[in-house]
């Protein structure tokens, strides 16, 4: 063999090298990059069930909120209603503590049964006594 032929040798041997070693190298990059890829698509997924429960347990609260707006709005109104109650009721009361009060100072007649026996009479009652 001549010295040509091993240098045309040499040097394809050193290509053929090259493109292995280049190969080699993009196999392993495309590996990388596919498990890369998996990792967030994994990633991705958990995400989107983290937010897909986010968003219900969002709706569930907002539904309570609702209810609970509506509870209060529906204890305000009972609550508005029983004032009133109570305002009348006190008027009611303060209207029975004055006419009792009335009575309390109006003087009361003691009068034995011969007077009343009399008044009788000249109302054109008779009266038996016992």
């Amino acid at each position: 063999m001549t010295r040509k032929m091993w240098w045309i040798g040499g040097v394809s041997l050193v290509v053929l090298i090259a493109i292995a070693a280049v190969s080699l190298r993009s196999t392993l990059d495309l590996k990388h990059a596919e498990r890369s890829v998996e990792t967030q698509k994994t990633a991705a997924e958990e995400a989107e069930a983290a937010a897909g429960e986010l968003e219900k347990k969002q709706s569930e609260q907002r539904a309570k909120i609702e209810y609970l707006e509506e509870e209060l709005e529906t204890l305000r109104k009972e609550a508005r209603r029983k004032d009133e109650e109570l305002k009348r009721n006190d008027v009611g009361v303060r209207d029975a503590r004055d006419r009792v009060e009335r009575l309390r100072r109006t003087r009361t007649i003691d009068q034995g049964v011969d007077e009343l026996c009399r008044r009788l009479d000249e109302l054109g009652h008779g009266c038996e006594e016992k």
